[in-house]
């Protein structure tokens, strides 16, 4: 485990992981909801931000033993980004003397709050052949046809802030103190993704499986999540390169149009966080990718 730094403070963290590199992604095509998996260097990448980043102990960015909620898209190439995270160590056997990972009892939850923006009639396209037809289109200033408006993906990424804020301060959207907080999304939501889907953590099939048994009730684990003791109140998001850009800007108390002044590469880990109050949102770390060279070549 990793100290906190004077330069980082006392307060808790968010990281922010946009998915490895597709072939969508590569190529520049627009990836909303087209549910397509990494490329083999998008694996790679995955695996590097694992070896390099996270668990590494000789790093003061990201604070492993602090991180207590993951929250993922359901689209295969986020969870599969999180699911080499997790592989690439995180859940190994602890050496003798040391404690294990904060991987192995993290609380897990995958929701299409997170999904990346629905691009409408631009699913698939380039930003080069939109812009033959459209001159000066901004996907930020002119939204998509058929798809979703930058407001109706900042409202989505509220949703999430205001449950990761609650989480980090104790507290219920009133300010009251509590110890548990329901989730913004519903059972059926996180349920109908993490079961079609074969590469969400195995603890989220195993609570999944348990309800469709009857061996949870209703009010089961993916329900709620529930607030450890100060000190452990990091959150780790595995999301889409716009969704996460416009969630930057919300973190920031800013119109979610500001996320076009924020690019994100693929693999790359940010981080947000507070300053003075938990009141004070900043952005610590952005779009970190140096964990991606190997060999003097950038991989993905």
């Amino acid at each position: 485990m990793t100290t906190p730094s004077t330069v980082h403070g006392q307060y808790p963290r968010v990281y922010m992981v946009r998915h490895g590199t597709t072939e969508w992604s590569q190529s520049g095509r627009h990836t909303g909801l087209t549910d397509i998996p990494l490329l083999p260097s998008g694996v790679e990448q995955a695996k590097l931000l694992s070896t390099r980043i996270f668990e590494n102990p000789h790093q003061d960015m990201v604070h492993i033993d602090n991180i207590s909620l993951v929250l993922v898209s359901p689209l295969k190439r986020a969870l599969q980004t999180y699911e080499h995270l997790r592989q690439g160590g995180l859940t190994k056997e602890s050496r003798e003397g040391t404690k294990p990972s904060c991987f192995t009892r993290t609380q897990e939850r995958a929701t299409s709050l997170l999904t990346e923006w629905d691009y409408g009639d631009y699913e698939g396209v380039t930003t080069k052949d939109i812009l033959m037809t459209r001159p000066n289109w901004s996907l930020f200033g002119d939204n998509v046809p058929n798809g979703e408006t930058v407001e109706q993906v900042a409202a989505r990424a509220d949703k999430v802030i205001e449950l990761i804020h609650n989480y980090q301060r104790g507290q219920n959207s009133q300010g009251q103190g509590t110890m548990v907080l329901k989730m913004p999304w519903t059972e059926c939501d996180t349920k109908s993704h993490a079961a079609t889907s074969s590469t969400i953590s195995a603890y989220v099939h195993n609570v999944v499986e348990g309800i469709e048994k009857g061996a949870l009730s209703d009010e089961c684990k993916l329900n709620e999540v529930r607030i450890p003791e100060v000190g452990r109140r990091d959150v780790l998001i595995v999301a889409h390169s716009h969704f996460l850009r416009v969630f930057a800007a919300r973190w920031l108390k800013l119109d979610g149009i500001e996320g076009r002044n924020f690019v994100l590469d693929t693999a790359s880990v940010s981080v947000l966080g507070y300053e003075h109050t938990l009141e004070e949102r900043v952005i610590k770390v952005w779009n970190q990718g140096n964990h991606l060279w190997k060999d003097n070549t950038r991989i993905g």
